[in-house]
C-alpha cells in the first residue's frame, strides 16, 4: 500500500518546500484537488518532488448527472481537459463523482445517464493510461436529490457496468451506514484508492483516523486481506490539523499504514 496526501490537506498556500517535506516523510504520491485555487502550480510541484501523482476532478459546480445538455458538455469539457493536463505529468489516476439527480424521483433515468457518460468519460482516459475512480457520496437523508453514488448497491453496480475502479472514501461510508469491511470485500478488484479520514458519524469532519469513532480502525487488516496494493490517500482537514500534525500521525502506531 502506498502512502499519498490530498492537497486539500496542504490548504491554499502550500509550496515547493512543503511538497519536499512529505517526501522525506516517504508519502509517495499527491492527489491533487483540482478545485483549488493553485492546483495547477501544486501538480508543478507534486512532479518536482518526484511524487507519484494522481487528481481529484473537479465537482462542486459541475454535474455529471445532470439533465440539461448544457451543463453537461460543459462538464464533460472541462473534465476532459483536467484529465488530459493530468497525462502531461504522468498521472495515474482521476477520482470523479458521479453527480447528483435534481430530484430524488429522478434517481433512476439519473442513473443510466451516469452509466453512459462514465463509459465516454473513460474513453477519454484510458488512452492516457489513466484509471477513473469513482467516489462513494454522502446520502441526502432529507431526499431532497440523489447523490451517486450513495449506496453501496448501487456503487457497486455503477463500476461494474461501467468497468471503472472505485475510490473508497472512509468518511463518506461511515455516513452512508456500511461496514467499511462490507465495501472493501464486494469492492475486491475494482478497489483503486482510498480516502483516508474518520468521522463521528453524524458529519464527515475529515479528522485523522483515531480522532473520530475509530470507524477505520481495522481498515489495514481489511486490505491486506483483500491484497490491496494502491494508493491510501490521506483527506485530512487543513483548518482543523497542520502539516505537521499529519505528517507525524501517519508515522505512529495509530496509522491505518502500520
Amino acid at each position: 500500500m502506498e502512502k499519498w496526501l490530498n492537497s486539500w490537506s496542504l490548504g491554499l498556500d502550500a509550496g515547493l518546500s512543503d511538497f519536499e517535506r512529505l517526501k522525506e516523510a516517504r508519502f509517495t504520491g499527491i492527489e491533487v484537488l483540482a478545485e483549488q485555487r493553485k492546483a495547477a502550480d501544486y501538480l508543478e510541484f507534486a512532479h518536482r518532488s518526484g511524487f507519484n501523482v494522481g487528481l481529484h476532478l473537479p465537482f462542486h459546480d459541475l454535474n455529471l448527472a445532470t439533465p440539461d445538455s448544457v451543463v453537461y458538455e460543459r462538464t464533460f469539457s472541462i473534465l476532459t481537459d483536467w484529465i488530459k493536463r493530468l497525462a502531461d505529468y504522468g498521472g495515474t489516476h482521476a477520482t470523479f463523482h458521479g453527480g447528483y439527480a435534481w430530484f430524488s424521483e429522478e434517481k433512476h433515468e439519473c442513473l443510466e445517464r451516469v452509466a453512459e457518460r462514465i463509459l465516454r468519460l473513460d474513453e477519454v482516459a484510458k488512452p492516457y493510461g489513466i484509471d477513473l475512480l469513482l467516489e462513494n457520496l454522502i446520502p441526502d437523508h432529507l431526499n431532497y436529490c440523489h447523490q451517486v453514488a450513495s449506496s453501496l448497491d448501487e456503487w457497486v453496480d455503477l463500476i461494474k457496468n461501467t468497468q471503472v475502479k472505485a475510490c473508497l472514501d472512509t468518511g463518506h461510508l461511515n455516513l452512508m451506514g456500511n461496514e467499511l469491511k462490507e465495501a472493501v470485500d464486494r469492492l475486491g478488484a475494482c478497489l483503486g484508492a482510498l480516502h483516508l479520514s474518520e468521522n463521528d458519524g453524524k458529519t464527515d469532519l475529515h479528522l485523522l483516523p483515531g480522532d473520530g469513532n475509530q470507524f477505520t480502525k481495522n481498515a489495514g487488516e481489511h486490505l491486506t486481506n483483500c491484497q490491496f496494493s494502491g494508493p491510501i490517500i490521506y483527506e485530512i482537514n487543513p483548518y482543523k490539523y497542520s502539516l505537521q500534525q499529519i505528517i507525524d500521525h501517519q508515522s505512529n502506531t495509530k496509522s491505518v499504514l502500520t
